[in-house]
């Protein structure tokens, strides 16, 4: 399971950041659509949770935003890849 998007959960100042914009949306180094966005659980719940329904034990957070956990994703697709020809 690869979860995107973790940066979200990790970037508490998300909310002052977003406060940070100029008129014409530049300045905070957030996107536009992400003014104001909050986390419904922390990223320690979220992970325990989706352990909790998960059948195997291999789980993966990133950011391709910030290109966090990218390149190892990109290890696994092709050993994968490999193992499939």
């Amino acid at each position: 399971v690869v979860v995107n998007k973790i940066d979200a959960y990790r970037n508490e100042e998300i909310q002052e950041k977003s406060e940070d914009y100029n008129d014409d949306g530049s300045g905070s180094g957030i996107e536009e659509w992400e003014k104001g966005l909050t986390t419904r659980v922390c990223e320690e719940d979220l992970v325990e949770q989706l352990k909790g329904s998960m059948s195997h034990t291999r789980l993966m957070l990133m950011s391709a935003k910030e290109r966090d956990g990218v390149d190892q994703l990109m290890g696994r697709m092709n050993m994968f890849v490999n193992k499939v020809k």
